[in-house]
């Protein structure tokens, strides 16, 4: 198998996925009379959550999605990461009929030594599995595309080694936009682990929506511009025989900072992971380069 632009635009993906992902256990608090969650659920549930959102709004990226060698170029320099080029996935059909980057139907397989980088965050990362690419319109050059991943995994090396973990992905996201908008539709299954406890099972069923700010566009080809995320549907986090289903709820949408110069730019807003009793972890988004926080809030707290 040979690289061509659309291994670029492979690795490309992968940075998209990962573009504002690998979301430690990061900053939680939790009331210690709460029985609800713990502080170490609320953490990795928390950081679940905005881990997906974070990767899936890398994937939603028109960089990310359907850019071609356009984007190849840029590759993971729009990341900011250090990772020493773009091309460490193979593919094994390059046809793209319309032009438009997204490949007729093309499988790209990350394996190492390849996929192996190390200064990612102080630490290394390893990239692993297949995503199977198909444009649900081949015919006409447009934002869609299918990628359907199968034992996708990102495995993180910390300094801090809390905050190393590995995320094993399989499932699908669906993109469908035009320049006034882009929807991703997100059915994936993560089994998450982390150092010093049991694997986690996360499942989300999810539609993430962007809406560029007034006087923007998406096109084919360009980065993401400035705008607004909202994401909505749910997600079940499986541990240790114990289960817990969330409703996903954008309370303050999240701005994306196209200027901003980190791998983190999303720089404010407010997602809700609400339990059937009316308890949620809080995740919230402060500023460029941050990464989110969150807070577990008792049914009828004030803290609402």
């Amino acid at each position: 198998m040979r690289r061509t632009p659309l291994v670029e635009k492979a690795c490309a993906i992968a940075g998209g996925l990962l573009v504002l992902g690998l979301a430690g256990c990061g900053d939680s608090t939790s009331p210690a009379a709460s029985p609800e969650l713990s502080a170490v659920e609320t953490s990795d549930i928390g950081a679940a959550t905005a881990d997906e959102v974070d990767q899936s709004v890398g994937a939603l990226t028109v960089e990310g999605a359907a850019a071609g060698v356009a984007f190849g170029r840029r590759s993971f320099s729009i990341a900011a990461l250090t990772m020493p080029g773009a091309s460490c996935a193979t593919v094994d059909n390059t046809t793209d009929s319309d032009g438009d980057g997204a490949p007729d139907d093309a499988t790209f397989t990350f394996a190492l030594p390849a996929c192996s980088f190390t200064g990612f965050r102080g630490g290394s990362l390893e990239i692993t599995g297949t995503i199977n690419l198909t444009d649900p319109t081949p015919n006409g050059a447009d934002l869609n595309w299918l990628a359907t991943l199968t034992d996708f995994q990102f495995h993180f090396t910390s300094p801090d080694a809390s905050r190393s973990y590995t995320a094993l992905r399989n499932g699908t996201r669906a993109l469908s936009g035009t320049a006034a908008g882009a929807s991703l539709s997100n059915n994936i299954t993560v089994v998450r682990s982390f150092t010093g406890r049991s694997d986690a099972t996360i499942s989300h069923n999810l539609l993430l929506s962007f809406t560029p700010a007034s006087g923007e566009v998406l096109a084919i080809g360009q980065p993401l511009p400035n705008g607004t995320f909202t994401k909505s549907g749910t997600l079940t986090w499986s541990r240790d025989g114990r289960t817990r289903t969330f409703i996903i709820t954008t309370v303050e949408p999240l701005v994306w900072d196209a200027s901003c110069t980190t791998d983190r730019k999303i720089v404010s807003g407010e997602i809700h992971a609400t339990l059937a009793n009316g308890s949620f972890i809080k995740t919230v988004w402060s500023g460029c380069g941050e990464d989110a926080t969150r807070t577990f809030v008792p049914a009828g707290s004030d803290a609402a």
